[in-house]
């Protein structure tokens, strides 16, 4: 019998890390919806799988490489595990505030992460795409901004559309707005990780896969779908459990939107963070202008599913037709 190649090493453990911890960790998570425990842990635990297939692949078959950031990789893997116990341990004690503790630990890992980030040579991380230096200052800022843009104008245009901006305009002449803006930004430094955790498995290591197999704009595409597909334990026990089968749809038809531009972000600067920083805005940006924004036990209407993903495909999908997905290969993460 042949050996497997590394390439396929890596893909069989990053697809068994990324989705099989992430679907059998929706049964503890079933049994914590249906019990009625605080399951907060399992979405922020679930943020961090995608990466660590990747890195267990890069420990397996690159083990012998001097640039291997191995005190990073050791570092981010130990907290998957924290995460995944925890995970755990939260069903089996209820009585307990984990949204609290995941929040605390999330928080400790991430600023480690800084410190382990900061101790690897510069070498080490630009060999492993974690390296913050690639791509100008200039492109990083555009194509970061360029998503912020889009997320104010999923806000504010149905309201102008509808005539309702008026209270909108009017929250945005105190200054709450621009406070908690601030906080946003700081919290990015203390829960970076969660979304490293996505992007490293998403943009890095599969995007350029799939856009190999698939060529650059299906394989962004079908990447959403993947990604979409992978969020399903959340979608059933934990985002809208009353209403599966419009969560999914919603899901994927938002992954596919979003990725769009993460990836058109990602293959203009080739740079790991700027689609980093994009997940980070889209799941934070919201707290700015919803304060009590919650994305636990949601109910959606078929009508309203339909509406958001017609609505993000007009203003995500023209991405597709920028040149930088017409080169032969995107992306900075190489194939064999």
């Amino acid at each position: 019998m042949n050996n497997p190649t590394p390439s396929r090493t890596r893909m069989v453990l990053f697809v068994a890390v990324a989705f099989g911890v992430t679907y059998l960790m929706g049964i503890p998570l079933y049994f914590g919806y249906t019990s009625g425990a605080d399951v907060n842990v399992f979405p922020l635990a679930q943020m961090l799988y995608p990466a660590a297939g990747v890195m267990l692949g890069q420990l397996v078959t690159y083990r012998k490489d001097p640039n291997l950031p191995r005190g990073f990789i050791a570092l981010y893997l130990t907290v998957t595990a924290v995460m995944v116990v925890a995970g755990i341990v939260s069903v089996l004690t209820p009585q307990l505030s984990w949204l609290m503790i995941s929040n605390f630990l999330i928080v400790a890992a991430s600023l480690a992460a800084w410190g382990a980030l900061a101790l690897t040579k510069s070498a080490k991380r630009a060999a492993y795409g974690i390296g913050w230096r690639k791509g100008s200052g200039r492109g990083v800022a555009v194509t970061s901004l360029t998503f912020a843009g889009l997320y104010l104008l999923r806000i504010f245009l149905p309201a102008f559309l509808t005539g309702t901006q008026g209270p909108y305009l009017q929250y945005l002449t105190t200054p709450m707005p621009y406070l908690l803006f601030l906080n946003v930004v700081l919290n990015f430094f203390l829960s970076f990780l969660c979304f490293f955790g996505e992007e490293y498995g998403w943009r890095y290591y599969l995007q350029p896969r799939m856009q190999a197999r698939f060529g650059n704009r299906l394989g962004v595409v079908l990447l959403g779908v993947v990604w979409g597909l992978w969020h399903l334990p959340l979608n059933l026990f934990y985002y809208a459990p009353e209403t599966p089968l419009q969560s999914i749809a919603a899901q994927v038809g938002s992954c596919i939107c979003y990725g769009v531009v993460m990836a058109w972000g990602y293959c203009r600067t080739g740079n790991l963070w700027v689609p980093v920083i994009m997940h980070f805005l889209n799941n934070n940006l919201g707290i700015v202008f919803i304060p009590d924004l919650s994305y636990q036990n949601q109910v959606y209407t078929w009508p309203d599913v339909m509406f958001s993903i017609l609505f993000l495909a007009v203003l995500h999908l023209p991405f597709l037709a920028d040149k930088v997905f017409s080169c032969p290969r995107s992306g900075a993460d190489k194939t064999e």
